[in-house]
């Protein structure tokens, strides 16, 4: 995907309007909500304030009154839990409590390679421990109560997949454990450390350690598509997941909770580079660190039961997304990129869900090696049966969804096709840019 990317950016150069296009942003999330893609909530905000925020959906759906998304709805954010657990790791550095240097054996001997294992490498998964929510009795684990001490007995039980530092391999049980750690430095439990440390610090108000799901305090519950129906998913215990994905939130509190993150308001300037700095492909420790239109992003995903979340930050526009679902059935890749592309003032395409069928003929019809005078790049298009696919050459081909007749899209990157097969051509668009018009090759 990187690589189709940043052909297609040489194809056509972005320019950023001054005007955010927030109307056809939520035409966008209007058109998700209503075709049964999603329930949840999204805000941007740009220099420390909020330029965006919408709800769409419900909190939750099986009672006598269904009860509305709002700004101050909550919802579980799963793996976004661990950039606070980096964050409480690196307080805990500089108050000369831990270093990064610092082995696993002295908090937890018996688990296997400990006296190998460093708190970076917990950091950033490269310690080598298996993944305990890959485990077939994760099922039976997750609705039951359970404590560090079970929890550090499976730990033990597995045998390791590398050695330390070998190589990257994203594991549940690296936070587990760095959870653990905080809870033993700061003697309370790992909700009173994120209070103590993050939340009183910076006045949140709607982001705690997670319970049983309460709806007379907002909180959502979390819903899976099947059978044309939203259906309730299975809570699991939140005595499992801890500084892995235990956190309770919205996206007001996650935006304040980045945006003094990146304005070193909770760990110092010194200690954000290192939390920031690749380790190992894009993750740094507890942040992955990505490049999406060109402009470098930091930030986590989440997911847990229905619950599906993201949070990023961009430096150069000093732009924070913060994205909440308790029912998802889309890209929540894609809409955290038309969140983006919106702030900018671009146009987003809205997608369409009526299904169109093509017959193996007719997607060959579109099939061969198409040019222009226009750019270096040639595009392909072949069929795999009734699905098109395309790409600049040299490129990954990607399924393309037909939304008209002779005229299909990838919505992933903005990108309209349409084809003329009087004239063996095709115009390329992408976005708000001019229209590039390719032609099949003799």
């Amino acid at each position: 995907m990187k690589q189709l990317f940043i052909i297609l950016l040489s194809i056509s150069t972005f320019s950023f309007a001054q005007t955010p296009n927030f109307e056809k942003l939520d035409q966008f999330l209007d058109l998700l909500l209503k075709n049964n893609k999603l329930m949840g909530s999204l805000e941007i905000s740009k220099n420390r304030q909020s330029i965006y925020q919408k709800s769409v959906g419900y909190q939750y759906l099986n009672y006598a009154k269904k009860g509305e998304a709002t700004a101050s709805s909550k919802y579980k954010i799963g793996s976004i839990t661990k950039t606070f657990t980096a964050t409480m790791i690196f307080q805990l550095i500089e108050e000369g409590k831990l270093s990064l240097n610092t082995k696993l054996s002295v908090h937890f001997p018996r688990v296997k390679n400990a006296s190998k294992i460093t708190i970076e490498h917990l950091l950033t998964h490269s310690s080598g421990l298996y993944n305990l929510t890959n485990a077939a009795e994760f099922g039976t684990w997750k609705s039951k109560p359970t404590t560090p001490i079970e929890m550090l007995s499976r730990i033990k039980k597995f045998d390791t997949m590398f050695q330390p530092g070998e190589k990257y391999e994203y594991s549940n049980t690296n936070y587990l454990l760095l959870g653990y750690i905080i809870e033993r430095l700061d003697n309370k439990t790992y909700a009173d450390a994120l209070n103590t440390r993050i939340v009183n610090k910076l006045g949140l108000t709607n982001t705690y350690y997670g319970s049983d799901i309460n709806i007379n305090n907002k909180e959502c519950h979390s819903y899976t598509y099947a059978n044309e129906l939203w259906q309730q998913s299975p809570e699991t215990h939140m005595s499992l997941p801890g500084g892995a994905g235990g956190i309770v939130s919205n996206t007001t509190d996650l935006i304040a909770f980045m945006e003094a993150l990146f304005n070193n308001e909770i760990i110092s300037r010194e200690s954000l580079k290192a939390m920031t700095t690749p380790a190992n492909e894009d993750f740094c420790k507890g942040i992955f660190k990505s490049n999406v239109q060109g402009q470098t992003l930091f930030g986590h995903e989440g997911g847990i039961d229905g619950f599906q979340s993201m949070l990023v930050y961009v430096p150069e526009f000093k732009t924070t997304i913060a994205f909440t679902a308790n029912a998802l059935n889309y890209s929540k890749m894609q809409i955290m990129l038309n969140a983006f592309q919106a702030s900018l003032g671009m146009d987003i395409m809205l997608p369409t869900f009526n299904k169109i069928e093509l017959t193996e003929d007719e997607v060959k019809q579109y099939t061969g090696v198409y040019e222009s005078t226009e750019t270096p790049y040639d595009l392909v298009f072949e069929a795999n049966g009734t699905i098109l696919k395309g790409a600049p050459e040299g490129s990954d081909l990607k399924d393309l969804v037909p939304t008209k007749k002779h005229e299909f899209a990838f919505e992933a990157l903005q990108i309209k096709l349409n084809f003329n097969l009087s004239e063996q051509s095709v115009m390329f668009k992408q976005a708000d840019k001019k229209a590039i018009k390719f032609t099949r090759k003799k």
